[in-house]
Formats: C-alpha cells, structure tokens, sequence
C-alpha cells in the first residue's frame, strides 16, 4: 500500500531542497536516494534496528530500498515535488516494515528464551 505524503510534509520540503539546485535528473538512483536519505534524517539518528543488517547502516539501508523503489519506475521524468513525496512515502513505509520486522523478532527470540 503506497502512503500519501502531502506537499507540505517537513520530510518533502527537506528533500526536494536537497535535490533542486542540482540536475537530479542526471543523478544515479543511489546518489538521488541517499541525498533523500540525509535530508530526510535531518541529523537524528535512525532507530537501530535488531535484525541482521548485512553491516549497513540504517541509512544505508534505506537508501538502498529506496533505489528499489525508483528502478521500478520512469522517475526522471517527475517532476521534483512527485519524486520527494515518493521517496518520502517508500522511506516512511519502510521504516514501519522494519519496526514490525524488529517487533515479530523480538517476540520470537522472547518466546525462544522462555
């Protein structure tokens, strides 16, 4: 299910600042997604998550299913305002799949002790 992010969204507004005075166009998926990533991340640290990480950050890791979501699609020809509220949705998505993953494994390690 895709998340509606508005225009106005504090996330948005960060990453569309963060990718307009460049020709994003001509970024790599990786490039547009990381810098979506920090802008994003505003400096606050991402929640450590407890499953394995493949030794990635949780920014990176992130950013890597953020450039999954934008292989999937023509996203050079968004416009900027269309491609930060994406990134910003597949971020925040993700984010909850990641808490409920940390969720289900924290009970199943829970259950496995007792």
């Amino acid at each position: 299910m895709a998340v509606t992010v508005p225009v106005c969204d504090a996330r948005v507004v960060a990453v569309r600042a963060a990718l307009e005075p460049f020709g994003w166009q001509s970024f790599t998926a990786e490039l547009v997604c990381r810098r979506a990533v920090a802008a994003m991340d505003g400096g606050r640290a991402f929640p450590r998550p407890r499953g394995p990480r493949n030794g990635l950050s949780p920014q990176e890791e992130c950013a890597e299913a953020l450039v999954e979501v934008l292989e999937s699609c023509h996203w050079r020809s968004f416009t900027l305002d269309r491609l930060s509220r994406l990134l910003v949705g597949a971020a925040q998505t993700w984010r909850q799949e990641r808490a409920w993953f940390d969720i289900r494994l924290g009970l199943l390690l829970d259950d496995g002790i007792g």
